[in-house]
């Protein structure tokens, strides 16, 4: 008599989620969007579509908009093409959790939770990895830092202009080192926008979480604003970040022994203790068994 309902529900369930796929397909534009062949591209912007319709309050909208910009996501649909994302998220999550809540015939209590469960994974997944990208970032930021350096540093010294040492070491960062290569030609890109250089290399701070690149944006807003020489404020900083970096790297180093504690004890050490006191296990255990059989 559950299983009935169940399936009932569950049917309805699909069937609202595919009559608003298909609202969100519907709704795309004009025919030369539905013709993109590009399968990548249909789908963002199926996925943009999707979120444009839901309703979103302000404080979550500057938030998401903050982590995005962190993140690296800076297009103007980037907002809405999360919550897309988000909302097909918690979809998919829900109905694949409802599915296996009845293939396992559970009662439709079970399926409730499975379904709320399931819309709380796909609403946290998102977020958890829009995080995890901006992590990401932040540590390639990092990283690439000390060659940036070296190269603005050269050109200092070589008698080039501020501007002129920043759009050439975007361009030599372009392959290597892409996402500090973007922060410095977004920096250039400000400034052709009529915008001054100090309010571009603000905007460098305001734009990124990372400790290091604001400080060395700050640097280079002091050696703008005081007029300071900045080959040797770059050189001092760039001895300071390969301390801190170096300082880093030994203690990871040496975190490594206390992390290795673990699988020593549950995994290496069980192997041990079988093969050195199995055997006399085994001769105790014999012994016993004929002494008890006397």
């Amino acid at each position: 008599m559950t299983a009935l309902p169940l399936l009932i529900g569950f049917f309805l369930l699909v069937m609202i989620c595919i009559t608003g796929l298909g609202y969100v397909f519907s709704q795309r534009g004009d025919g030369t969007a539905a013709m993109d062949p590009a399968p990548g591209g249909s789908l963002r912007e199926s996925l943009k579509n999707f979120g444009a319709l839901i309703p979103k309050r302000s404080q979550h909208v500057d938030h998401y908009k903050q982590l995005l910009s962190n993140a690296g996501y800076r297009q103007a649909d980037a907002l809405t093409t999360f919550f897309g994302i988000k909302a097909a998220t918690i979809l998919v999550s829900a109905c694949l959790f409802a599915l296996l809540a009845m293939i396992f015939e559970g009662d439709s209590s079970s399926v409730f939770m499975a379904v709320v469960a399931g819309a709380g994974i796909g609403h946290l997944a998102p977020d958890r990895v829009l995080r995890s990208t901006h992590t990401r970032r932040d540590h390639y930021l990092r990283n690439s830092l000390p060659i940036a350096l070296e190269l603005m540093i050269l050109g200092l010294e070589a008698g080039q202009g501020l501007d002129a040492v920043i759009s050439e070491t975007a361009r030599e960062l372009d392959e290597s080192h892409p996402e500090l290569a973007e922060e410095f030609n977004l920096v250039l890109m400000e400034m052709l926008a009529s915008r001054s250089r100090q309010e571009a290399l603000r905007g460098l701070v305001d734009r990124n979480t990372e400790p290091e690149v604001k400080r060395i944006a700050q640097v280079l807003i002091d050696g703008d604003r005081f007029g300071t020489g900045l080959a040797t404020a770059l050189r001092n900083q760039l001895r300071f970040l390969r301390t801190r970096m170096r300082q880093s790297a030994q203690e990871q180093a040496r975190k490594v022994s206390v992390k290795l504690v673990f699988p020593i004890f549950f995994l290496i050490f069980p192997a041990i203790l079988l093969v050195t006191l199995g055997p006399a296990v085994i001769l105790v255990f014999n012994a016993l068994s004929k002494m008890l059989s006397i």
